[in-house]
Order: structure tokens, then C-alpha cells, then sequence
């Protein structure tokens, strides 16, 4: 077997392994590992290389705790992630030793949209996207920090900060965060528990058939 279909293999293992893990050991990361992690979350596309999006970093006790009381003061844990947890599983997920909040900058994109080599496409404005590439590109990055995390042999669980926007400016007052980098959500990151809610999911509706969802040549 050639080093190019081994390397295939292997991506097709951590795409196929991926998953949500919701409960974690209380085991640290280690160091190298957790910048491979934080790597990798650079070496996605973003238009126009405008690499828009930047990343808030919880990787020690004082700042995960600070992380999880102020989740739980915006109404408790299931309101604010948009999920029911119960109460183990919620002490065991925050086990995570690594949080990563993906930010997106809007303002990076028009700016650099507005350069010479890009100013012909149009958009001076947010509202001239044909999509909010700040978005989709910070998204790429951070399913490359959830398939980093599974090639290290650990789990990640990627979740919403609040159950509405609302909850957004609260939280990035709450980190220091400037008002015009927006949290996407947070990833907590670390060696998944034995346990059986990491297994009960969503998955559990199974994939949409390929007929469903591949439309070739016309709807």
C-alpha cells in the first residue's frame, strides 16, 4: 500500500470516528498536543486568506471554572446550552481540561475586501456577502479542532454559549472579548469517560440517505 492510501485511511478513521463527546476524564492534555490542536485550527481556508476568525483559550482550572458559573448563571446549564443534561453528566463535562471559543471578525473581511486586489467584487459593505464568510470560515477551523482532537486520540464537544443572542454580549463582557469578535460557540476538549451518555446521542436518527441530500445536475 502506497503512503498516499495509507494517509487516506487514516482521514477516513477520524472522519468516520467523530462524534460528540459530552462526559471527559479528569486527565490533562498534554502540552504538545494541545498546539496541535490549536495548529491545526489556522490551517483552514478563509476568503481572500483574510484568516478573520481568532480563538479565546480556557486551558487551566481557574479560567474553565470562571467558563462553566457563568454558563450556569445565564439560567442553568440545559437552558443555556440548548440541551438537557443531567447532572452527572454535566460534573463530568466539566472535566474538560481544554475549551476553545472560535471568534469571528466581520470587520477583518470587509476591510480586506476593500484592498486593490479584492475591491472589484463589490463588497464594501457586511450586507454585500453572498454569505457571512466570517462565519463559515471560523466554522472550518473548528471542525479541524474536532478532527485534530479525535486524530489525538481524545473527544471534543462543540456547543452553543447561550440559547440566544442575547446571552452573547453578557459573556464576551464576562472575558474580555471586543464587541466585534462574536463567539460561534465554544469546543470542550479531553480524554472521553466511559460513559453510556457519550454513546446516547442524536446519531442515534441515523444519516440522511444519499438520495436525499445529493441532488446532481438539478434539484
Amino acid at each position: 500500500m502506497s503512503g498516499h492510501a495509507r494517509d487516506e485511511l487514516e482521514f477516513q478513521d477520524v472522519v468516520r470516528k467523530r462524534k460528540m463527546v459530552r462526559e471527559f476524564e479528569q486527565r490533562p492534555i498534554p502540552k504538545e498536543v494541545v498546539d496541535r490542536i490549536l495548529s491545526n485550527a489556522q490551517r483552514g481556508p478563509s476568503s481572500g486568506y483574510t484568516q478573520g476568525f481568532e480563538f479565546l483559550i480556557l486551558d487551566d482550572h481557574g479560567t474553565t471554572s470562571k467558563f462553566w458559573e457563568h454558563l450556569e448563571a445565564q439560567k442553568g446549564p440545559h437552558q443555556s446550552m440548548g440541551m438537557r443534561i443531567e447532572n452527572q453528566s454535566w460534573n463530568r463535562l466539566r472535566n474538560a481540561p481544554l475549551i476553545i471559543i472560535p471568534l469571528a471578525h466581520s470587520n477583518a473581511y470587509v476591510r480586506r475586501y476593500l484592498e486593490p486586489d479584492k475591491v472589484a467584487a463589490g463588497r464594501k459593505t457586511e450586507e454585500d456577502w453572498p454569505a457571512p464568510y466570517w462565519y463559515v470560515d471560523t466554522a472550518f477551523a473548528a471542525m479541524l479542532i474536532l478532527q485534530t482532537a479525535v486524530d489525538s486520540g481524545l473527544g471534543a464537544f462543540y456547543f452553543s454559549i447561550g440559547p440566544t443572542k442575547l446571552h452573547i454580549p453578557k459573556f464576551q463582557q464576562a472575558f474580555g472579548i471586543p464587541e466585534e469578535y462574536y463567539p460561534i460557540g465554544a469546543i470542550a476538549v479531553g480524554y472521553p469517560a466511559q460513559s453510556p451518555s457519550n454513546q446516547r446521542t442524536s446519531a442515534s436518527r441515523g444519516r440522511r440517505p444519499r438520495s436525499d441530500v445529493m441532488h446532481f445536475g438539478k434539484w
